[in-house]
């Protein structure tokens, strides 16, 4: 049931309170320089973990509004601003659901996404319910899901915008694995549906062209092999089609007016990079529009009138490869990080004349905050901290590194460094998850709960990774516990030998794949390292077939046998909880009882294999949460204890003689 509100006075005051408060403090920001590091403090673990107290800002087409989310008795509400002094206009909240996400579709009327806990877990989750309510609160309306008028047991997913009145919306049905997905158009007034294509392939995703027309969709086999099929211009016909893209092609949609297909994807190239494409399905034709020479192409940026004007790569940081110099978005993308090279800047919303757009800036060491940038005076004009607790606090900075792993493949990756005392300092490995992700630049409280606490933090970006080409990532395949983790002690050794950190004061750490990682390498490089925390990490690789939720996917099999060992004695070999008795460090076990992902048994696993071992250890388990902690309270007691084990273990006292062999 929805509220609006049950204590809306007291919540429009606070917000106002909040927002003017930061246009008051502009003048005193452009008067007043930058605290220095003598006076700033570090943040407070409480601080850190504190959850983003705005997470999303948009501006209505005609600029009259800003819509925001706000934190209201613990849940995520919907607040309509007025864009010229903040007012508040209007809280929506839910008593029992949170806000999502949210987009204007027209000047007056807003689409919201809503979550809820499930299964008495801490972290909301989506059912796929898609609601519509007015910039003033009135004519609130389900438009799917379970609460709709016409209840479907169905998760709803936004496409896009289709006119003022209608949006285009994926649907999958629930309880079918890997069902056959529907595209329908939903009116925001009345909720009324209907729908405008029917997916051929199960599990599959749309892409539309730039009428909105559901033509395309690609999707996964039971091999774990990407299908496509396609609807040419004016025609009702699906067709099959094949891909010469790699494994990993994305079809962001179709060249106006044509059946030219926009592609990031790999073609040729013994890197196989990622690049952007155009690809005409009758002929096979392919163009070349844009290719790095060692990095992917991560997404392209497209305009109102769906012209794409630039795309994005990423080695260390983010960059913008504009694609038309002359178009006013590249000329307003270029302006704002010409003023702010150190930062990352995205233009989240904007109005349909492109005059006014909030802009988000963000950097490692300066968490996101939202702008309002006005074209016609060239004034970007604050307006809210994403993480308001952590502002004027002392935080580490980080630098993107690269090396030359023992074979003398280049691997990149991340250095943050304390932002007090002097090399060389002790060292804790962040290995990130996935494994077939990777890390980026930017804000992360993770980081910087170690680095503001004098420790130095190496992120690699090992083979495995994504987002330096195919080859580079299917390298990691089936050698999750070998090469994976050979770059990861090169990077290591890297950092020794550079003179940032102390080859006596080496700790690991990591999530999911990095929980695996920080069991693993040290079996890879023993003496290395002297402390390892696995947080809602994996530690026995057979264990993945029959537990998490990768096997309850039609294709988790075929993923599991594509990218771990297919050899069981490998597997073994490359399963931590296999060679318990060979972890001779200092151990910490991490893990949330309900993780759908790495399931709380392979935590069990590892303790048993240690308990059996004789092998002493830290543990620290928490009731309802999933893959990584939700809470702020939870979070606050991992840092803590996160702390007092690598202090203890890697103090200068702890242990004069550490061998590197």
């Amino acid at each position: 049931m929805e509220s609006h509100f049950m204590s809306r006075f007291c919540v429009h005051c606070r917000l106002k309170l909040r927002v003017m408060w930061s246009i008051v403090m502009l003048a005193a920001i452009a008067a007043v320089p930058a605290l220095s590091e003598e006076t700033r403090s570090i943040p407070t673990y409480e601080q850190l973990a504190a959850k983003a107290e705005f997470r999303q800002a948009e501006i209505s087409p005609d600029g009259k509004y800003l819509a925001v989310d706000v934190v209201h008795e613990e849940r995520r509400a919907l607040a309509v601003l007025k864009t010229d002094d903040l007012e508040v206009i209007k809280v929506t909240g839910f008593y029992d659901a949170e806000v999502g996400g949210f987009v204007w579709v027209n000047n007056d009327r807003l689409v919201l996404t809503i979550v809820r806990k499930r299964f008495g877990r801490e972290a909301p989750g989506s059912y796929g319910e898609i609601y519509a309510v007015n910039a003033d609160g009135s004519a609130p309306k389900y438009l799917y899901g379970i609460n709709a008028d016409e209840p479907a047991m169905a998760y709803g997913d936004l496409l896009g915008k289709i006119d003022d009145r209608h949006i285009l919306i994926q649907s999958y049905p629930f309880g079918v694995k890997d069902g056959i997905p529907e595209a329908l158009k939903v009116n925001i007034y009345s909720g009324r549906i209907s729908r405008e294509a029917r997916s051929r392939l199960r599990g599959a995703a749309f892409a539309h062209d730039e009428d909105m027309a559901p033509r395309f969709v690609q999707g996964v086999d039971d091999d774990n092999e990407q299908v496509f099929s396609y609807r040419p211009r004016d025609s009702r016909d699906w067709q099959d089609l094949e891909m010469p893209f790699g494994d990993r092609a994305e079809v962001l949609g179709f060249e106006p007016g044509s059946d030219t297909l926009r592609v990031i994807g790999s073609h040729g190239g013994d890197k196989a990079i990622r690049g952007f494409y155009l690809f005409e399905p009758s002929s096979g034709k392919v163009e070349l529009v844009y290719a790095a020479a060692d990095t992917d192409v991560e997404w392209a940026y497209t305009d109102d009138d769906d012209e794409v004007y630039g795309v994005q790569i990423n080695r260390h940081y983010r960059e913008f490869v504009p694609l038309s110099t002359d178009h006013p978005l590249t000329k307003v993308k270029l302006a704002l990080q010409s003023n702010f090279p150190s930062h990352n800047v995205s233009l989240v919303s904007k109005t349909d004349d492109n005059q006014q757009f909030v802009v988000s800036l963000s950097a490692a060491d300066d968490p996101p905050s939202f702008y309002l940038f006005n074209v016609g005076t060239g004034s970007l004009r604050f307006l809210m901290h994403v993480y308001p607790e952590v502002e004027g606090t002392l935080l580490a900075q980080t630098e993107g590194i690269s090396f030359a792993a023992r074979d003398g493949q280049i691997i990149h990756g991340y250095l943050t460094t304390p932002p007090t005392g002097e090399a060389p300092f002790p060292m804790i490995v962040h290995p990130h998850g996935g494994p077939h992700a990777r890390d980026g630049w930017g804000y992360d409280f993770y980081v910087q709960s170690m680095a503001t606490r004098g420790y130095a933090v190496l992120q690699v970006n090992f083979r495995g990774s994504t987002g330096f080409g195919d080859a580079f990532m299917e390298a990691g395949y089936g050698e999750w516990g070998r090469v994976t983790q050979q770059d990861i002690v090169d990077g290591t050794r890297w950092a020794i030998a550079d003179g940032v950190a102390d080859p006596a004061r080496i700790g690991i750490y990591g999530a999911s794949f990095g929980g695996y990682s920080a069991f693993q390498a040290p079996l890879v490089a023993p003496g290395l390292f002297r402390a390892a925390i696995g947080y809602v990490g994996v530690y026995d690789l057979d264990l993945l077939y029959n537990s998490g939720d990768i096997p309850t996917v039609r294709w988790g099999a075929a993923y599991l046998d594509t990218t771990l060992p297919s050899d069981a004695k490998d597997r073994e070999e490359q399963s931590p909880a296999r060679r318990a008795d060979e972890l001779d460090l200092a151990l910490f076990i991490v893990h949330g009882k309900d993780d759908f992902r790495a399931a709380y048994e392979h935590a069990e696993v590892m303790r048993d294999a240690l308990d059996e071992a004789g092998k002493s250890y830290e543990w620290l388990v928490k009731d309802k949460e999933e893959h990584g902690f939700y809470t702020p309270e939870n979070t606050v007691e991992l840092f803590e204890r996160v702390e007092r084990f690598f202090d203890q273990h890697l103090s200068v006292t702890a242990d004069e003689e550490w061998s590197l062999e």
